[in-house]
C-alpha cells in the first residue's frame, strides 16, 4: 500500500538520522522498495464480486453532429481500414494471482488528432465469466456504506512497467528513445541528477558518446538498473557485458511526478451510462439493475446518486470514456486503476465553494491505499493526423508498413462518408 510505503520511508530516514546507518544496512532496508509491484486485483472486496478477467476495448470515435456525444465505430467486414478502428486487449488472472495479457494484441495503436477520438470501454468479469460492471454502480439512499457508486472510480495516469515484463518503460519514442521530460529528475537547470543509495527509481545513461543525450531503452540494461538501485553499486560505473559500454545511474521520476505530466500525452473524459453496461441511444428493457421500471426509457449519462429525473451532476466511474492524444511518436504505459475510497467524501469533494465535485482522471490522492484492480496497458501514438499528410503516412507505416496511404488520408480526412457503412455505438 502506498501509505505504508511512505511510513516505511519516513521510519528509515528517522532511524538513519538518529543512529547512523552503514551502506550495507541501508541496502537491506531499501531492497523491498526497488522492484516495481506487479499489477494487482484486490482480494478483499465489498459490494461486488472479485475481478478475474478484463476486456479493454478501444474504438475510433468522432463527435456527433450535435456535439453532445461521440460516435464510436465497431468491427466491420464491409471495409478494410489501413489502421485498426476496433481494438481489444484481453487480460486474465493466472493461477498465481498475476494479471497477464491473453489476447494476441498487446498494445493499442492510436493517432494524435484534434477531431478524432478513441472510446475506451472496460468490461470486468467474475470467476464464472459474468459481467460485473453494474456491481460497482449500486446506490441505496439509506445505505451509504453499501452503495458502491459512492466509493469507486477509475483513474487513468502513467506507469513505468508493463504487463509483458518490462521495467522502467517510461514514455519514449517509437524508436525506444526516452523522453527526458517524462523520465529523469532534473536539478532545476535542465540537468539530470545522479543516483544515490536511497533513490529507488533510476535509469542507466551511457557515460560517453551520442547516447548521453539520446538514452535508448534496452530491457537487459533496465533490469540491471532495477537490481543495482538502492545498493552500493548504484553509484558505481557499470560496464554492460552485452556491449562493453559504460553506464551511470540517474534518478528517474516517481509515480506522483509522472501523474503531473499525464495531460502532456493524453486526456480522458468520463462517459459512464445509466445503466452502466448499456450504451447511449439504446433503450432500457424492463427494469434496470436497481429494480427501477424503465421499459422503453433511453439510456442516459450516469448522474450522481443514480438520479434519473434531473440533470443533477454527472458521476464518474470510468467503465466508458473518451481519450484524446496530445503528442505523437510516443509509446507509453497507461496506468488504469479502480480506487476504492472508504468514505463518499473522498470521492465527492466538498468545500466552501464546491459540493459534489469529482476528481478528474489524473487526480489520484496519495492518501488512497486501496485499489480493486491496478494494471498498465501499452499505447503507441503513431503519428499526427493534423500535421503534414506525407509525414503522417510515413509515421504510420513504421507500425503498419502495408497501410494504404490514400485510404489513410481519406480515413482521417474529416469525410464522414468514409465511415458511413460501419456499425456504431454512442458514447
Amino acid at each position: 500500500m502506498k501509505q505504508l510505503k511512505t511510513i516505511y520511508l519516513f521510519a528509515i530516514a528517522t532511524v538513519t538520522m538518529m543512529y547512523g546507518c552503514s551502506a550495507e544496512k541501508m541496502e537491506d532496508l531499501l531492497r523491498p522498495l526497488v522492484k516495481a509491484p506487479g499489477s494487482t486485483i484486490e482480494r478483499n472486496v465489498k459490494g461486488h464480486e472479485q475481478i478475474y478477467s478484463v476486456q479493454a476495448i478501444l474504438r475510433l470515435a468522432l463527435k456527433s453532429q450535435d456535439r453532445q456525444s461521440y460516435v464510436a465505430y465497431e468491427l466491420s467486414n464491409i471495409i478494410d481500414p489501413p489502421v485498426p478502428i476496433f481494438q481489444q486487449i484481453d487480460i486474465n488472472k493466472d493461477d498465481d494471482g498475476r494479471i497477464t495479457i491473453t489476447s494476441g494484441r498487446k498494445n493499442f495503436d492510436v493517432v494524435k488528432s484534434k477531431d478524432y477520438y478513441y472510446a475506451l470501454e472496460l468490461r470486468y468479469y467474475d470467476l464464472n465469466g459474468k459481467l460485473i460492471n453494474h456491481q460497482f454502480s449500486t446506490y441505496d439512499k439509506d445505505d451509504s456504506d453499501g452503495s458502491t457508486i459512492l466509493h469507486h472510480q477509475h483513474f487513468f495516469t502513467l506507469q513505468n512497467y508493463s504487463l509483458t515484463g518490462e521495467y522502467l518503460v517510461y514514455p519514449m519514442t517509437l524508436d525506444s528513445l526516452y523522453y527526458d521530460a517524462f523520465t529523469f529528475k532534473d536539478n532545476g537547470k535542465g540537468e539530470r541528477v545522479e543516483s544515490t543509495i536511497v533513490s529507488p527509481n533510476n535509469v542507466y545513461v551511457q557515460t560517453d558518446g551520442e547516447a548521453v543525450d539520446k538514452v535508448k531503452y534496452e530491457k537487459g540494461l533496465a533490469q540491471e538498473a532495477v537490481e543495482r538501485s538502492t545498493t552500493k553499486k548504484a553509484q558505481e560505473i557499470f560496464t554492460y557485458p552485452k556491449t562493453g559500454k559504460r553506464y551511470k545511474l540517474y534518478k528517474a521520476l516517481n509515480s506522483k511526478e509522472l501523474d503531473e505530466k499525464v495531460r502532456d500525452i493524453f486526456q480522458y473524459v468520463y462517459r459512464d451510462t445509466d445503466p452502466v453496461e448499456e450504451y447511449l441511444g439504446n433503450h432500457v428493457k424492463g427494469v434496470d439493475d436497481l429494480g427501477r421500471h424503465r421499459i422503453g426509457k433511453p439510456v442516459q449519462l450516469l448522474q450522481q446518486k443514480r438520479d434519473l429525473n434531473t440533470k443533477a451532476k454527472q458521476d464518474y466511474l470510468g467503465f466508458k470514456g473518451i481519450l484524446n492524444f496530445n503528442m505523437s511518436n510516443v509509446t507509453f504505459q497507461m496506468r488504469i486503476c479502480i480506487a476504492h475510497m472508504i468514505t463518499d467524501t473522498e470521492k465527492y469533494i466538498s468545500g466552501s465553494n464546491v459540493k459534489g465535485k469529482l476528481h478528474e482522471h489524473d487526480e489520484i490522492s496519495p492518501a488512497w491505499n486501496s485499489y480493486d484492480i491496478d494494471y498498465p496497458l501499452a499505447f503507441r501514438i503513431m503519428g499526427d493526423a493534423d500535421g503534414d499528410p506525407a509525414t503522417f503516412v510515413e509515421d504510420v507505416r513504421r507500425v503498419y508498413p502495408e497501410a494504404d496511404g490514400e485510404k489513410l488520408l481519406q480515413m482521417f480526412g474529416k469525410d464522414p462518408e468514409w465511415f458511413r457503412r460501419i456499425p456504431t455505438v454512442i458514447f
